[in-house]
C-alpha cells in the first residue's frame, strides 16, 4: 500500500515539474528535409525563428504542423522531436502539373495560388466552364495517351463542346461529347497516320466518326 502511495506522489510530481516546464529543453536547432522550395521561405523561417527557446517537451506538434501546411505549396509535414533540443520538419510539396486559369494545379488536383507562376514552365489549361474536376480529367486523359505518341502538350482549351489540344508540332482538335473515344482512336492509328501523311501534319480534327481531317 505504501508503495502504491509512493507511486502515485512520484508520478504526480513528474507530471507537475513537466506542466510547468521545470524540466526544460530548449530548442536549439531546427532542420528542415525538403527536395525543393516553392513555399514562401520567408514566411516559414520567420515561424520557426520562433520556436527556438521554447521548452521541446512541451511544444504541440500539431500546432506546428498546422502552421507549416497552411502554406498552399506544402501538401504534408512530419514534425520530429529530437531530445534534448532538436526539431526535424520533413517537408512534402504539391508538384505542379500545368497552369489552370492563371492559377498552378498540382498533379493531386489541387490548386495553388502561386507567386512563382512566371518561374514555371508548365503546360496551360484555358478552361472556359471553370469546371476544375472535368477539366483535370481531361488533362490527365490526354497525357497519359498522347505520351504515347510523343506528343508534348503546350496549351488545353476546353470549351463547352470543344476541346483544342496544342502540342509541339500538332494541333488536336476533338468535340466533349467523344472526347476519350477520339483520343484513343487517334492512338491506335497515329502511326498510319505518320505514314500516310508524313511527319509534316499541323492539325487533326477528330469529330469525324469516319475518319480524321488532316492539315
Amino acid at each position: 500500500m505504501i508503495r502504491y502511495i509512493l507511486y502515485i506522489i512520484v508520478v504526480g510530481i513528474l507530471l507537475i515539474t513537466y506542466k510547468s516546464g521545470i524540466i526544460s529543453f530548449p530548442i536549439q536547432e531546427i532542420s528542415i528535409i525538403t527536395s525543393d522550395k516553392k513555399y514562401n521561405t520567408s514566411k516559414l523561417n520567420k515561424y520557426l525563428d520562433s520556436l527556438y527557446g521554447m521548452n521541446l517537451l512541451l511544444i504541440n506538434i500539431d500546432t506546428v504542423q498546422k502552421n507549416i501546411i497552411s502554406d498552399d505549396w506544402i501538401s504534408d509535414a512530419e514534425v520530429i522531436k529530437s531530445f534534448p533540443s532538436k526539431i526535424t520538419i520533413r517537408i512534402v510539396q504539391h508538384e505542379p502539373m500545368a497552369l489552370y486559369n492563371n492559377q498552378v494545379i498540382s498533379k493531386a488536383g489541387v490548386l495553388i495560388n502561386s507567386s512563382t507562376i512566371s518561374s514555371e514552365k508548365l503546360p496551360i489549361i484555358i478552361d472556359n466552364d471553370k469546371e476544375l474536376i472535368s477539366a483535370y480529367d481531361i488533362y490527365s486523359l490526354s497525357l497519359i495517351n498522347l505520351k504515347k505518341i510523343d506528343l508534348v502538350i503546350k496549351k488545353i482549351e476546353i470549351h463547352h463542346s470543344l476541346i483544342k489540344i496544342y502540342t509541339t508540332s500538332t494541333v488536336l482538335i476533338s468535340d466533349r461529347t467523344n472526347f476519350e473515344k477520339n483520343i484513343l482512336r487517334l492512338v491506335s492509328l497515329f502511326e498510319d497516320l505518320n505514314n500516310a501523311y508524313g511527319k509534316n501534319i499541323t492539325s487533326i480534327d477528330m469529330r469525324y466518326s469516319n475518319g480524321f481531317a488532316i492539315k
